[in-house]
């Protein structure tokens, strides 16, 4: 295969160090070492972690960013396009607290108890969110200060959880060793797929169920109620989630690290390690090009395509479940040939993935919509190749939180700015309808055909990837 750099190798325990000039080039790695966990810490914690992600699908089901239950709730609010894209950017942007994520494990002893404290009082901040939905359901007229509080409080839970996420994902290369890590992450992220979608699925039945008459195209609505009954169940998921959390085992004499550096400093010492300085640009660029289509899945299924959430979250489920299907065969390819050749072909398929959105019209929109949903397998493949693939180009140990910090904010903040950006050009061209091969396309059909061509422009940067261990 001649478009890689290098083949990746399947890992071991003996494989090869990085190339000469990554050596000692970061403030990260004179740390002393430490002792690592037992086998049977280690299955403790492996079991843990499935148990946490179980919990945390059912609160997810209700409370993702640029999900279709807060983009519903926030349309019932008065929410207008720009604010949607808010909806997903501001969490995008709040993801740059997890710079500090170092100085936090530094501060407080290591990265269970930065996860804990940070992923804990976010999933707590889900009781506020019920609260809020309860002052939408009864007092309507203040629609403006819900939504003000709505958008403040998914701001600061999506900060606490970046910085948790980043100890997490720290955490968990020391509880999953590398040669175990491809098929374990698919084998837990085919329980939580299977939780998330029973989840999701209830939630549209829910939504559906309990509506009220309303002037709109299908003369109901989803009764606010019923937002607050799922925000409470979120929060009680997120509370129990916690619980696992603390129960998972992490080094017990983890070395203080040093000071945090700069900024400066971390993303230098970044940007020195060769491959994920070439991965962080990819990244970067193709996420740019997600971000601006990200919040508005929903929308266009909602109200230009006028689908019930009974049919947008079947279809979701759908697409759910051809991933669940394909997370044995995706662990077993990525076990074989490595990562990137995965994310590689995967990403050009996400190309036409989102093209393909812009020809689905309203009429009998549910068959073209079940085909791209059921494409969704292609998805479990490139999420687990693309996470697998940072962590193999991370040092061990607790030394690689400074890196996922540098690499997680950054490509969060280059997400967020486009949906900023498509909020503010669907503004400007509302009422444009442009024909594109017989098609009238109107603005968030044009934001479709623009993020696959950012898309395709962003494999210009793909260069290959050594699957070698850092040591």
């Amino acid at each position: 295969m001649p478009i890689f750099a290098e083949r990746e190798k399947k890992a071991r325990p003996g494989n090869a160090a990085v190339a000469e000039n990554e050596k000692n080039s970061t403030p990260f790695e004179a740390l002393p070492q430490v002792s690592d966990l037992t086998l049977a810490e280690r299955h403790e914690g492996q079991r843990r972690m499935i148990h946490e992600g179980a919990l945390w699908a059912v609160m997810n089901s209700a409370i993702v960013p640029g999900g279709a239950v807060l983009t519903a709730f926030a349309l019932y609010m008065g929410a207008d396009v720009f604010v949607i894209g808010l909806v997903t950017a501001l969490p995008l942007l709040a993801a740059i607290l997890q710079l500090w994520t170092p100085q936090f494990v530094n501060l407080m002893g290591g990265r269970k108890a930065v996860s804990v404290l940070t992923l804990g009082t976010a999933r707590w901040s889900v009781i506020p969110l019920a609260i809020i939905s309860m002052g939408a359901w009864f007092y309507p007229h203040l629609a403006a200060l819900w939504l003000i509080l709505f958008l403040v409080q998914l701001t600061v839970f999506s900060g606490l959880t970046a910085v948790g996420g980043t100890a997490w994902l720290s955490w968990a290369t020391t509880v999953v060793p590398i040669e175990k890590r491809a098929v374990y992450f698919a084998r837990r992220s085919t329980v939580v797929g299977v939780v998330g979608l029973i989840a999701a699925l209830l939630t549209g039945f829910f939504l559906d169920w309990w509506t009220e008459p309303t002037a709109t195209a299908t003369g109901h609505r989803t009764n606010p109620g019923a937002y607050v009954v799922l925000f409470c169940i979120a929060a009680l998921a997120g509370l129990l989630s916690t619980r696992q959390l603390k129960r998972t085992p992490d080094l017990n004499n983890q070395a203080a690290p040093a000071d945090r550096p700069s900024f400066k400093e971390s993303l230098i010492a970044t940007w020195k390690m060769v491959a994920l300085r070439k991965y962080l640009i990819f990244r970067s660029a193709n996420l740019f090009a997600i971000g601006i289509v990200l919040p508005y899945y929903a929308v266009y299924m909602l109200q230009n395509l006028k689908l019930s959430f009974t049919e947008l979250f079947f279809l979701q489920n759908v697409g759910a479940l051809a991933g669940l299907v394909a997370f044995p065969l995706w662990g077993r390819l990525l076990d074989k040939y490595g990562c990137s050749p995965i994310l590689y072909w995967t990403s050009w398929f996400k190309v036409a993935y989102v093209t393909l959105w812009a020809f689905v019209v309203p009429g009998n929109p549910f068959w073209p919509l079940l085909f791209l949903h059921m494409s969704l397998a292609i998805d479990s493949g490139l999420n687990l190749a693309s996470g697998n693939l940072l962590m193999n180009l991370l040092p061990p140990g607790t030394r690689n939180v400074s890196y996922i910090s540098v690499f997680t904010a950054i490509t969060s903040l280059v997400t967020a700015i486009g949906p900023f950006l498509a909020g503010i050009l669907i503004g400007w061209i509302a009422s444009a309808s442009v024909p594109v091969l017989g098609f009238g396309m109107g603005a968030i059909q044009l934001m479709f055909i623009l993020s696959g061509i950012l898309r395709a422009v962003s494999m210009l940067f793909y260069r290959g990837f050594s699957n070698k261990v850092r040591s």
